[in-house]
């Protein structure tokens, strides 16, 4: 009885002290990435990828089938809906729904890991500055300020983030193309690609 509680009380430690850590990440908007957030970013973008590279069974079923239907999208039903046309609709639900969890994957490991808030922020950050770095970034498309200007406090921020998203550059200009390559093999298919 003694043992069980104790390993009751030792687990509410250990999982209250994983939720703090979760809880009191910095902000990156204003906080410059480590060497280690990277790290962490491409460990777990790995993982999804390698798993997403041997898929079998209902996984690559949708991953097919998220391909085909984006090269044929499928035509409207002529008429009513009977109930043969059901099983079909709901097998292809079913097959969509499972493609988009492939494509957000790194999320899961992210979770199965009980980092999901730190994977969130490292790789908001991360993939915010990675189009400045390969220059696939938009632009609002001429002189974005808004009418009446910015705030002192707006200016302030943004200063702040530029300088953190100046410090990142260094860090990740390293692997932009491997981050490139991993999340076409994690979340590819989704979008037209393969």
């Amino acid at each position: 009885m003694r043992l069980t509680l104790s390993a009751a009380l030792a687990g509410t430690v250990l999982l209250g002290t994983a939720m703090a850590g979760e809880a009191l990440l910095p902000d990156y908007d204003v906080t410059p990435l480590t060497k280690a957030d990277v790290d962490f970013y491409l460990d777990i973008m790995r993982a999804a990828a390698g798993h997403n590279a041997h898929l079998t069974g209902d996984d690559k079923a949708a991953v097919d089938f998220t391909i085909q239907i984006q090269k044929h999208p499928p035509s409207e039903p002529k008429g009513p809906l009977t109930q043969a046309d059901m099983a079909p609709m709901l097998r292809n639900a079913n097959l969509g729904a499972r493609a988009a969890e492939l494509a957000s994957y790194d999320e899961k490991i992210a979770e199965q890991r009980g980092v999901p808030k730190r994977y969130e922020a490292v790789k908001n950050e991360i993939e915010t500055v990675l189009p400045q770095i390969t220059g696939d970034g938009g632009s609002c498309g001429g002189d974005c300020t808004p009418p009446g200007g910015f705030s002192a406090a707006v200016l302030a921020k943004a200063k702040k983030e530029e300088a953190a998203s100046k410090a990142d550059r260094p860090l990740i200009a390293p692997h932009a193309a491997e981050i490139k390559v991993l999340k076409k093999q994690i979340s590819g298919f989704m979008f037209g690609g393969n």
